[in-house]
């Protein structure tokens, strides 16, 4: 027996953290859902904004992956409201909108981190380690500094 197989198991249930995706496009919905799954953590994945707003009042997940524009909800004042009922679950906003509005008000609402569509699966596994190493309890905005990058336009 290999001394290093306990190490190894610990390390996974260490690292594995309960997840839930909400994403009203199926492939993108399996996409996300097969990609935290790789990483070792537990997926609930949910194909419309109120049942996962439900199951995040319910289980309190160390993660929520939640579209921007949900078919039966706006992903932003479902945040607002999941945030209120689960105030320790971090979110990362997945969007295929980049508007600089959304993005900052994803934010001021409590997003840890903010994905665009099309995205590397790369870029959801960073976003998902990133919310993991966040506060549980997140400081408030006032306290932030939101610094937005944009390139320079060509003279």
């Amino acid at each position: 027996m290999d001394l290093a197989d306990p190490w190894r198991d610990a390390t996974i249930r260490f690292n594995m953290a309960n997840i839930v995706v909400i994403e009203d496009h199926p492939p993108v919905l399996k996409l996300l859902a097969t990609l935290c799954r790789a990483e070792g953590h537990e997926v609930m994945a949910f194909d419309n904004g109120r049942a996962g707003l439900d199951a995040i009042r319910e289980m309190a997940p160390d993660v929520a992956l939640v579209d921007r524009r949900l078919g039966d909800v706006d992903g932003l004042d479902m945040i607002r409201e999941a945030r209120e009922a689960s105030p320790k679950t971090r979110f990362v906003m997945v969007s295929a909108c980049s508007e600089t509005r959304d993005i900052v008000t994803a934010v001021r609402r409590g997003v840890c981190d903010y994905v665009t569509k099309p995205f590397e699966p790369e870029e959801i596994k960073s976003a998902v380690n990133r919310a993991l190493s966040e506060p549980a309890e997140p400081q408030p905005i006032s306290r932030q500094k939101l610094v937005i990058l944009c390139p320079k336009q060509a003279a």
